[in-house]
């Protein structure tokens, strides 16, 4: 990782008395995770949240730019999510990259972390446009952990870029490099099926073109592989009491009420490809 001059960075205080803290270069926030091994914290875990936005929204009403809007709704998120760490935790916003160090944190406790905060962030980016802010095109998640074989700060940042999950387009900007298979297969969804996302926007839900490669065994108890084929869904996260599933139709007000009855948690659905949800079934066995 090239290194950048650090500059001074700016924290934040929540309500709630937690702090994130704005920084301007990855190198930051490698120097901090420095400091804290260097002064005993033998175990330091990190999640990696990364959000990727279209450049042109505005608000013609409020006279926002794209740039103050997007910024706007990063740190919508951040607040958000920000509370279901610890205090003790250094939380850092870059960009619009979200970056969770964890103290006295192994790799599994990046991954229980990450799971938490990725049902979370699913359900934040749906409530995104009743507070009139952007959603973003795309979000991303990592996770990594200092260990013998990443050692120092600039190895945890990089295996914690490493994506385990994945919605919306795949760009570049969300930390992924797509193959000419899912590039061709993202091509035809959009050619093939335009009203999907047109359908997504008039509802107000988000539309997933890709699902995750297998849900968490946490919700594969909630909703069971046969259920999910039976009903057409795929679960794609839990926030309390709320489950978030994929389906073709977020109206069919039958399947929706077998599944509160199964599950029993409100239940919040979204729109997802034919293609994808075949898939996503499939992968369940």
């Amino acid at each position: 990782m090239r290194r950048e001059t650090a500059t001074a960075p700016a924290t934040t205080v929540l309500p709630q008395g937690y702090l994130f803290t704005h920084v301007e270069t990855e190198a930051a926030i490698a120097e901090i995770v420095q400091q804290l091994h260097s002064a005993g914290q033998t175990e330091i875990a990190l999640v990696t949240i990364h959000l990727s936005y279209k450049t042109n929204e505005k608000n013609e009403l409020l006279k926002v730019s794209a740039d103050e809007l997007i910024e706007q709704g990063a740190i919508y998120l951040l607040q958000n999510l920000r509370p279901l760490v610890r205090k003790t935790d250094c939380v850092f916003l870059h960009n619009h990259s979200l970056y969770f160090v964890l103290l006295a944190a192994n790799l599994q406790g990046a991954e229980i972390v990450e799971e938490r905060l990725w049902q979370a962030l699913l359900w934040r980016i749906h409530s995104m446009g009743e507070q009139k802010l952007p959603r973003p095109l795309s979000v991303s998640i990592g996770h990594g952990a200092l260990s013998h074989s990443q050692n120092s700060p600039e190895e945890l940042l990089s295996a914690a870029q490493a994506v385990s999950k994945h919605f919306g387009a795949r760009t570049q900007q969300s930390g992924t490099r797509n193959t000419r298979a899912e590039r061709a297969e993202e091509n035809a969804q959009a050619g093939e099926h335009p009203e999907i996302p047109l359908l997504a926007k008039k509802l107000g839900i988000p539309y997933l073109t890709f699902l995750p490669t297998r849900p968490s065994q946490r919700l594969l108890q909630v909703v069971s592989a046969r259920l999910a084929r039976e009903l057409r869904c795929y679960p794609v996260g839990r926030e309390r009491n709320m489950l978030t599933v994929a389906m073709l139709n977020p109206q069919d007000h039958q399947a929706l009420e077998r599944l509160r009855q199964e599950t029993g948690l409100r239940i919040f659905p979204v729109l997802t490809h034919p293609e994808a949800l075949e898939s996503a079934l499939k992968r369940l066995g």
